[in-house]
């Protein structure tokens, strides 16, 4: 049975065993889709990691607004 993995870099689902690149850091091994994204990855790797590391819900998750204030509280 293959290992999927998901590159860090372009977010590509890739099977562990025919990666075009592998590489460690902090003791965790990451796969790579193409040497672009391995070498992106070999020069910032705390970049991705965090990006990877955060849940895909949280990603795109907009600020939330500012209250905006009510009419009374204008003349204070």
């Amino acid at each position: 049975m293959a290992e999927m993995v998901k590159d860090p870099v372009c977010g590509m689902e890739i099977d562990a065993a025919t990666a075009a690149g592998s590489s460690e850091y902090e003791g965790v091994t990451y796969y790579f889709c193409a040497e672009a994204c391995k070498t992106a990855f070999d020069a910032e790797p705390s970049k991705y990691v965090g990006a990877a590391a955060m849940p895909e819900s949280t990603k795109a998750m907009p600020a939330a607004p500012k209250a905006a204030k009510r009419w009374w509280e204008f003349w204070k």
